[in-house]
C-alpha cells in the first residue's frame, strides 16, 4: 500500500496504539455486530488478552489451540483460552433462549475460589460469538450494551466489608 507521496505505507496492527481496554471494547462491538464469530476473531482476542485477562503469551503457539481452530471448534477453543487467563475464567453455562444463545463465564479469584466469583453474561444468535464477548467482558471493568456482570453476594459482601 502507498501513501499519496507514492512512498509505502507502514502498516501496523489494527489495535496497535490503542488502550487494551479500548481495543476490547471496539471488539466486542465487532463480534455482536457479526453475524458469526469467524477465526480472526478470536485470534485478535488472543493478542488483546494477555495484556487485560492475565492471558499467557505463548498460548499462540499451543498445539492444542491451533488444532481447534483448524477444526473451527471456537467454542472449544475459547474455553482452552478461558481456563488459561490468571485468574482461571469458565464458560459455566452456554444456554438458547429464543433466537439468541446467552453464555455465562465466570472468573474466579484469590484463594476462595466460591467467595470470588464474577459472572459476565453475554448474549448473541451465534453461539461462540456469545461465548467470546462474555470471555472480552470479563476483562473490562465497564460494561456494555452486550455484556451484563453481576458479582456473587459472597463477593459483593467482601468488597463491601461485610
Amino acid at each position: 500500500m502507498a501513501t499519496l507521496s507514492g512512498q509505502p505505507a507502514a502498516t501496523t496492527g489494527l489495535f496497535e496504539g490503542m488502550a487494551a481496554q479500548a481495543a476490547l471494547a471496539s471488539l466486542m462491538d465487532r463480534v455482536g455486530a457479526a453475524r458469526v464469530l469467524r477465526e480472526h476473531h478470536v485470534w485478535e482476542a488472543v493478542r488483546i488478552l494477555p495484556e487485560t485477562a492475565g492471558l499467557p503469551e505463548d498460548i499462540k503457539q499451543s498445539p492444542e489451540l491451533r488444532r481447534l481452530m483448524e477444526k473451527e471448534a471456537f467454542t472449544a477453543a475459547l474455553r482452552l483460552l478461558a481456563h488459561a487467563c490468571t485468574p482461571a475464567r469458565d464458560l459455566s453455562d452456554l444456554e438458547p433462549h429464543g433466537d439468541c444463545w446467552t453464555a455465562t463465564v465466570s472468573a474466579y479469584g484469590g484463594l476462595d475460589r466460591a467467595r470470588r466469583c464474577r459472572f459476565t453474561q453475554a448474549g448473541h444468535r451465534d453461539p461462540p460469538a456469545a461465548v467470546l464477548i462474555a470471555l472480552l467482558g470479563s476483562a473490562i471493568r465497564t460494561s456494555s450494551r452486550f455484556v451484563r456482570q453481576k458479582w456473587s453476594k459472597a463477593a459483593v459482601q467482601q468488597e463491601l466489608g461485610k
